[in-house]
């Protein structure tokens, strides 16, 4: 994967962990850079881990090896649609939790696209540098997610949702091409 895909791909994915971040902190009491940054790790960890998970799982599987490319396409283009799809059909979001244990299960939710993407890694030769950046630019949008609180009231989530969903769209047709 060539490193402005990996990029691309790194930001499609952290557009959810940002977005959680920002609403979190705006409903965190404390405006310190330690939230932001307790997030951070949460979400780039476990971006980072799932798509490890994905990319484990595909290369042990050989189904999933033989199919990686074409899977990897269908996987993204189904998550680019679904994340424009919530982008134009936002619902209310309830205040969100701010204990650890709502955080871990908040950074488990918000990586499960990034498990599917670890199984369109299969068919890299050495997926570290990939897996690397999904977390490191998910960390940095999260924290950039959670600081930007401290500063605005409101998010333009929905356009950042449509085109985290456009890139990851986009890079499932390329796959194909």
């Amino acid at each position: 994967m060539l490193s402005l895909d990996a990029f691309l791909l790194s930001f499609a994915l952290g557009v959810d962990a940002a977005a959680v971040a920002f609403a979190i902190g705006l409903a965190h009491p404390d405006k310190s850079h330690r939230p932001g940054l307790r997030l951070a790790f949460w979400f780039g960890g476990f971006q980072s881990l799932m798509a490890i998970g994905g990319w484990l799982l595909a290369s042990r599987i050989e189904v999933l090896r033989h199919w990686a490319q074409q899977g990897a396409g269908v996987v993204f283009i189904a998550l680019g649609a679904k994340l424009m799809w919530d982008a134009w059909h936002e619902t209310d979001v309830p205040r969100v939790p701010e204990t650890h244990h709502a955080h871990l299960l908040l950074a488990l939710a918000t990586s499960l696209d990034a498990l599917a993407a670890g199984v369109g890694l299969v068919r890299l030769e050495h997926p570290e540098f990939t897996i690397a950046l999904i977390g490191l630019v998910a960390f940095i949008m999260t924290w950039g997610g959670a600081m930007a609180s401290r500063y605005m009231t409101h998010f333009p989530e929905k356009y950042l949702e449509l085109s985290g969903g456009a890139i990851l769209f986009f890079l499932g047709v390329k796959t194909f091409v």
